[in-house]
């Protein structure tokens, strides 16, 4: 019956339109069995490769072959399936095979259409970001950026590409940081990324972060998300996702981290074999065990996806993660392997950088937690000299403290407080928060009681402010060690709410329904609604006609 394909293909179309997968497969599976020629064939192949890539990169390889293999080579269809293709093959782990099917598509396209340059820049960037994150091809990325930059000097895809990329791969050289910032600056000029130039920006949003340009990473992704529309791509809604979980872990707005890497994970569970999930799950992590909810955290690593530690890269900081989650229970030991793990892999990516991982810091509190003092002091120095070499800011002062705590006398005390004044001036309240209860605890030991009461205070506020509850009730504790009697913690009222609460509150006290709230902050529905609830009982009123007034304490100041 020839209306048969018709019905098929409509039917698939609108279950992809309504999020159905699964449904949208069927049909065109069933498609599949009727009698067709060889030029519908491959559009349905095409089709159901491109809908499968997501949750069966496996089937969608198979699939997008056969369908290329049918396509001519001036077919335009030719260029949707190979990108696609070329993704779905890298996260099947064969990232040789989409390197040398981007290769040969691209010289294929500049022979049979030489006035699509345009796409052919774009296979050969897509090129560029497949062996910049697959070790057995890195080797090839010196060659790959020359080509790009002798072919297209003027291209803006081409040129932002190679800065992202130089900008990633300078972390791991001795390069200082204002020259990895200006890389990474010059890959975000222009208008806000589309398509594949999303995945082009994401490393250069990670290198500006890393040196301490965060208000200028936020601004960028805020375009990106102010940009965005109902048919954006997941790409873009998981680069603001992931991002803004690193905004607010580094900025000290744990909830916002969390809400955020919630958000990643839900994004990116629809993409299996994508490496960026472990990158998602560890920047969750560390936010919930600074909440204290080490349970969730440990659920989040048990489950099997996780266990696998894969060699790319992103799994490093998978390793960071659990590791500090096993110091939060005190298993010190097995933090101390994955520790030592993790330093072992971002030597062989060449990312060894204490402002991307500082886990020699973390390295020598645990061992100086088990007693080894010389591997403890030994750790703490190489981290010392080489962010110094670096100097971001934060990165220093993370590595100043480790180095306070190992030492002794007032050369501890120095390193102290000049940890505590680094992270000050970086905007790094959870890890000043931090350095200020070691510099307590070492005041208190001299025998300077007011001044260790008044830094563990100080300590105590940052926490709060941050949501971190371990830390919060870590200097609660020093402040009784030195017989202070702290006052408790604020938990109803305008002062309890977090940035993130806040936010959400004055949004709908506007009139905002949940779904414009979710569209404007770039968060998901079920954040909304999370963040409604616990406003509500802090504010001790049971509905959104409430909150104008109950929200006039925050701006009288009441």
């Amino acid at each position: 019956m020839p209306w048969v394909l018709s019905v098929l293909r409509a039917a698939a179309r609108s279950a992809r339109a309504r999020e159905d997968p699964g449904a949208a497969i069927r049909y065109l599976l069933r498609a599949l069995r009727e009698p067709l020629p060889e030029g519908d064939r491959a559009l349905v192949l095409l089709e159901l490769g491109r809908t499968e890539a997501g949750g069966h990169p496996a089937a969608a390889v198979r699939h997008l072959t056969e369908s290329l293999g049918l396509l001519t080579d001036r077919a335009p269809q030719r260029w949707e399936a190979v990108p696609v293709l070329a993704d779905a093959l890298t996260r099947c782990r064969r990232g040789c095979q989409a390197a040398e099917l981007l290769d040969r598509e691209a010289r294929s396209l500049a022979r049979a259409e030489p006035s699509r340059g345009d796409l052919v820049v774009q296979l050969t960037v897509q090129r560029l970001l497949t062996d910049l994150d697959d070790p057995t091809r890195r080797t090839h990325l010196d060659r790959t950026i020359a080509e790009l930059e002798v072919a297209n000097p003027n291209d803006p895809v081409a040129v932002r590409a190679v800065a992202a990329v130089r900008a990633s791969l300078a972390l791991g050289t001795d390069a200082e940081a204002d020259r990895v910032a200006a890389q990474a600056r010059r890959a975000l000029e222009g208008e806000p990324p589309t398509g594949l130039t999303t995945t082009a920006a994401e490393p250069a949003v990670q290198a500006l972060t890393w040196c301490d340009g965060l208000s200028e990473a936020a601004a960028y992704i805020d375009r990106v998300a102010a940009d965005s529309r109902p048919d954006t791509p997941p790409s873009s809604r998981i680069l603001v996702a992931m991002s803004r979980c690193e905004f607010g872990y580094r900025s000290g707005d744990v909830p916002m981290a969390i809400d955020a890497g919630r958000d990643s994970l839900d994004l990116l569970s629809a993409s299996r074999g994508n490496a960026r999930a472990a990158l998602a799950t560890a920047a969750l992590v560390r936010a919930l065990v600074e909440a204290a909810r080490t349970d969730e955290a440990a659920r989040l690593l048990a489950r099997p996806d996780c266990a696998r530690l894969e060699p790319d890269w992103q799994w490093t900081h998978l390793l960071e993660a659990r590791a500090r989650l096993a110091l939060a229970h005190g298993h010190v030991d097995d933090a101390l392997h994955d520790l030592l793990e993790c330093g072992r892999r971002q030597l062989a990516w060449r990312r060894d950088n204490p402002a991307v991982l500082p886990w020699r810091s973390l390295a020598a509190l645990a061992h100086l937690a088990l007693g080894d003092h010389g591997p403890a002091e030994r750790l703490a120095q190489e981290e010392l000299d080489q962010a110094r070499a670096f100097g971001a800011p934060r990165a220093l002062g993370i590595s100043l403290r480790a180095a306070g705590r190992v030492a002794r006398g007032p050369h501890a005390r120095r390193l102290l407080e000049e940890s505590v004044d680094q992270l000050g001036g970086a905007g790094a309240p959870l890890e000043q928060a931090r350095a200020l209860i070691d510099l307590a605890t070492l005041r208190y030991e001299a025998g300077h009681t007011r001044i260790a009461r008044e830094l563990a205070q100080r300590g105590r506020h940052l926490a709060q402010h941050c949501s971190a509850a371990t830390l919060s009730a870590q200097a609660l504790s020093r402040l009784r060690d030195f017989g202070a009697r702290p006052r408790t913690t604020c938990t109803v009222g305008v002062q309890a709410l977090t940035p993130g609460e806040r936010r959400v509150a004055a949004l709908a006290a506007n009139g905002l329904t949940n779904r414009e709230i979710a569209e404007q902050l770039f968060i998901t529905q079920r954040t909304v609604e999370n963040h409604l609830t616990a406003g509500f009982r802090k504010l001790d009123i049971t509905g959104r006609r409430q909150l104008p007034a109950a929200l006039q304490a925050l701006d009288t100041g009441s």
